[in-house]
């Protein structure tokens, strides 16, 4: 197919959505961004902000006129049991409404971006790649979204030759972040001296910069109905902490402590708002995530070049007081 340079993105205003729209703009291309509440700030005379929900089929044939490639990268994140009809409208039943549109549209290519979340970690030092089995409705409701909006996607491609293809990234980290991201302000938050507490675990850590370039690179390189896992390094909440704030280290407590005290916390947020996500899942989370991630794939077909998460924290705390985060 012939690509023009006109590129139509989902999430526009969201840590990814962002950085791409800025790498896109400054290579050349005319951009359409979907947005779902207030309008972001950035101009620009090839940017186009349109508004509306993703469930809507005609804001989605709006935002997808003209243009060769598009991006999937919106996406309800919920770390709980938060609305999650809601966590499944977006994600799953608008990532149907953006699939059926491209359908239509014959000459349009799909990106989707996933998450690692999707499918089960597995055994403790079981090697972590593409072919993990799903996340069901028996887990959590984010992560089996994120699975059924990938099985929408594959069926297209099976079904409706759809130009599609999968990105399945690690926890996203680095700037630019502008809202900022929960991870972001988390980082902000131990180095400003106002998290007193941390935890065991941790997660692979992907830099949005890195991501952003594959993405761009999958333009080209990506192939029909493919998946990729493309993440970062393992890092501790421990060593992130470390490098956030080298004076003052916040008290560690165990995750198997946390979940014991998870009745009291539960308690406690009914009556009072918790400014971070304690809940059984982000505990899973930071418990079962793989230190084994292959991500070789990646790096072979698509090019995939990914620095270290103590680099990417650094320079996010950098550009954070750049530009008086």
């Amino acid at each position: 197919m012939v690509l023009t340079k006109k590129i139509a993105i989902t999430g526009g205003s969201g840590h990814l959505g962002y950085s791409l729209i800025q790498a896109l703009l400054k290579i050349g291309y005319t951009v359409n961004a979907l947005y779902t509440s207030n309008l972001p700030s950035f101009k620009h005379i090839n940017l186009t902000w349109i508004k509306g929900d993703i469930t809507d089929t005609e804001i989605i044939a709006q935002l997808i006129e003209d243009c060769s490639i598009v991006i999937h990268a919106a996406g309800m994140i919920s770390i709980g049991d938060k609305n999650p009809k809601e966590v499944y409208r977006i994600n799953v039943l608008g990532t149907q409404t953006l699939v059926n549109t491209c359908v239509k549209k014959q000459q349009t290519k799909l990106i989707y971006i996933s998450s690692s979340n999707a499918v089960k970690e597995g055994k403790k030092n079981i090697i972590f790649d593409e072919t993990r089995p799903y996340k069901t409705s028996n887990d959590f409701m984010y992560p089996f979204s994120k699975a059924e909006a990938e099985k929408v996607v594959l069926q297209a491609v099976k079904n409706h030759q759809l130009n599609a293809f999968i990105i399945r990234p690690t926890s996203i980290v680095g700037p630019p972040d502008n809202k900022p991201s929960l991870l972001g302000q988390t980082i902000l938050d131990i180095k400003n001296n106002k998290l007193p507490i941390i935890t065991t675990g941790g997660y692979n850590l992907v830099d949005v910069r890195d991501l952003t370039q594959t993405i761009i690179n999958s333009f080209i390189l990506g192939e029909i109905g493919e998946i990729y896992l493309v993440g970062g390094t393992y890092i501790s909440v421990e060593d992130i902490a470390k490098v956030a704030n080298k004076h003052n280290k916040p008290l560690k407590i165990s995750l198997n402590l946390l979940l014991y005290l998870m009745p009291i916390i539960n308690g406690y947020r009914k009556f009072f708002k918790l400014k971070y996500p304690i809940t059984k899942e982000s505990i899973s989370t930071l418990k079962h995530a793989p230190k084994n991630m292959d991500i070789t794939k990646a790096k072979i077909k698509l090019k995939h070049i990914s620095r270290p998460a103590i680099e990417s924290i650094q320079d996010f705390i950098v550009w954070s007081e750049q530009n008086n985060r």
